[in-house]
């Protein structure tokens, strides 16, 4: 091969190169992956009217509110369970205990969460409870 055949190759596999990467880059990320809750919740609120969707968005963000206050310590809980979990001497009973208070933070912060939904549900009317319940529930598994 000649010195031009090879920079018109060399040129060509780069400029293909470069066209596979815009291509591969347009692609949607998590193609074919379930839609997150919040993508989710989104797409069944568009199902609505706007002013059910503008109350619905509020009462979310009223039971998102309600656990807020106790995630910084759940996170912290977390945190110091996995510093007892790496430590040596492993302290099994140290780790039972952190354990013990996530669930409890878990607990109350879903409680306080439940009365929310609770609060939150009896605000709307039948229409929007339905859909509300909707958007609440569990996509089913996909199946295989």
């Amino acid at each position: 091969m000649n010195k031009t055949l090879r920079l018109v190759f060399l040129a060509s596999l780069v400029l293909n190169l470069l066209l596979l990467g815009v291509l591969l880059g347009r692609l949607p990320l998590g193609a074919g992956e379930p839609l997150s809750r919040r993508q989710r919740l989104e797409q069944e609120l568009k199902k609505l009217s706007e002013p059910a969707q503008s109350h619905i968005r509020e009462k979310f963000q009223t039971i998102r509110a309600a656990g807020d206050p106790l995630r910084p310590q759940l996170d912290e809980a977390r945190t110091e369970a996995l510093r007892i979990f790496s430590s040596e001497p492993f302290d099994e009973a140290a780790y039972d205990q952190q354990i013990k208070k996530i669930d409890s933070l878990r607990g109350e912060m879903f409680r306080r969460m439940d009365q929310a939904v609770k609060q939150a549900t009896k605000e709307l009317s039948v229409d929007e409870r339905s859909k509300f319940a909707d958007v609440l529930r569990r996509p089913s598994p996909p199946s295989n």
